[in-house]
């Protein structure tokens, strides 16, 4: 909340509106729904093909399908919305300077726990950013598990697609990255 006090006498000062405690919240809403679609959507391509066959299918789930839910999700909304981390298995969705450093916030245990937003000036306007931790699930460790937990069959489907992965060595509970959305604000 200071970052955005202080943004708002930033603002005064230049003579920009800059936005109101309903604006935020609203935006907040928003990112937070767009967030919580992208992670349930996921999540349930991801154990129908856990359960339909091989662990590498999963691979095409999060390779192929969570960019397309991401996209559908932001032409809905009109939000951009994309997954991040730190040790990205997709050099595509490297975090940029917001989001890389607060993931670093985040794996030194100086940011929140859960999701977190901040309003920045961008461009002619405002946006909120917005993050969602992603924690890895029980079910992740067939992928991004330690690496000589890894199936080799599995192991070997990633070195394919991936030849840079360097997603793996999280155990349950890890943070794995996080659900990055913005939101214009009075735009």
């Amino acid at each position: 909340m200071r970052r955005f006090a202080i943004l708002l006498l930033v603002a005064a000062a230049c003579g920009d509106r800059a936005p109101g405690d309903a604006e935020v919240a609203a935006a907040r809403a928003k990112a937070s729904d767009a967030a919580a679609k992208l992670m349930g959507a996921l999540f349930t391509e991801l154990q129908a093909a856990l359960a339909k066959g091989p662990p590498e299918q999963a691979i095409d789930v999060c390779a192929d399908r969570a960019p397309a839910i991401a996209r559908a999700i932001g032409e809905e909304t009109g939000l951009s919305v994309r997954r991040t981390s730190l040790r990205t298995r997709n050099p595509e969705n490297a975090p940029d300077g917001w989001e890389r450093a607060w993931l670093e916030r985040a794996t030194a245990g100086t940011a929140p726990a859960v999701d977190d937003a901040e309003v920045v000036r961008e461009g002619g306007g405002y946006e909120l950013r917005y993050v969602r931790v992603v924690r890895l699930a029980e079910m992740c460790t067939t992928c991004h598990g330690a690496p000589e937990r890894i199936p080799a069959a599995v192991r070997e489907a990633i070195a394919r697609r991936y030849p840079e992965d360097r997603a793996t060595g999280f155990a349950p509970g890890d943070l794995r990255g996080v659900v990055s959305v913005r939101v214009p604000i009075g735009n």
